[in-house]
């Protein structure tokens, strides 16, 4: 792998090239969008060790901003950046140049099948630093794309981290923790002080890595029932799972059915959503998949 040393154009990871990069096109960083900028090379550096890079898979970067990590994933095969401003684009020209693809799109919006399906099997390895203000979303919609990823590591606020990685019985669970751990074995790999930042940000991150379950815990066809009941359970979470399920308008389960369904996987009905495992989830999930195709038969 080549590294952003080696680049001869302008290094975004100084504090003090980055916002003569910014007073050249008159941008300034719009916290609405929690736009901020990495300036620790070290910690650029823990972003791509954890990434394990091997130098054959191809790599993709959500929001790579001005490009302090993009420069150190030249040298890769293929290296696709998605970033959603156009001064930024036009900046990530001048600072990674030509070797890296750049689309400038919605990375909520993206179509997955048509940016990586075309790798000729290849998985690739994704590294991302999420903007605060979509980290939920982004977060769901890049593991919409693991059938094409082998690896992902992602740089979230600290808050967010706890709670992907906040275990049953957890205060911190949520759907988001139950979600991410059914699709991948996640490891915390680094805190990052808001000062490795500019602008600087209100609050801590923290670097995450995650690797996707192969085979899926979630059978594919499974999935979206899945997620109705992982909803469902966590949209009343302060409610018992024989009130909170029957509630749900998508699984339009009467309470009676709800009791039988819980007794059925041996799921007690007073426990709440962030009691229960993501394989505690599964069986739930299969257990009304049998009932749909009972009832069709």
């Amino acid at each position: 792998m080549s590294t952003a040393s080696s680049l001869s154009a302008p290094n975004p990871t100084s504090a003090v090239t980055l916002r003569a990069l910014f007073r050249q096109r008159h941008f300034r960083p719009r916290r609405s969008l929690g736009q901020t900028f990495l300036t620790d090379a070290n910690i650029v550096a823990k972003i791509v060790e954890a990434a394990e890079l091997t130098g054959r898979e191809p790599v993709l970067e959500i929001g790579p901003g001005a490009g302090a990590v993009t420069r150190a994933l030249v040298g890769a095969p293929r290296v696709l950046a998605i970033e959603i401003d156009p001064t930024l684009v036009a900046i990530l020209r001048e600072t990674v140049g030509e070797s890296v693809e750049v689309v400038q799109a919605d990375v909520l919006a993206v179509d997955w099948r048509h940016l990586l399906g075309g790798s000729g099997g290849t998985r690739w390895r994704a590294v991302a630093n999420l903007p605060y203000a979509i980290t939920g979303p982004a977060i769901l919609h890049l593991l919409a794309a693991r059938q094409w990823l082998d690896r992902m590591v992602i740089m979230v606020q600290a808050e967010v981290a706890a709670r992907i990685l906040a275990p049953p019985g957890g205060r911190q669970r949520g759907l988001l923790s139950v979600v991410v751990q059914a699709s991948c074995e996640v490891r915390p790999v680094w805190r990052v002080a808001r000062t490795c930042f500019w602008p600087q940000p209100e609050v801590d991150s923290a670097i995450l890595a995650l690797t996707v379950r192969r085979p899926p815990l979630v059978p594919h066809a499974l999935q979206p029932l899945f997620m109705k009941v992982v909803r469902a359970a966590f949209g009343a979470r302060r409610k018992t799972l024989l009130n909170a399920l029957p509630q749900s308008a998508e699984l339009g389960l009467p309470k009676e059915e709800g009791r039988a369904l819980l007794a059925s996987c041996e799921i007690e009905e007073r426990r709440r959503a962030e009691t229960l495992s993501e394989d505690e989830f599964l069986r739930l999930a299969q257990a009304l998949d049998r009932r749909d195709r009972e009832g069709r038969e």
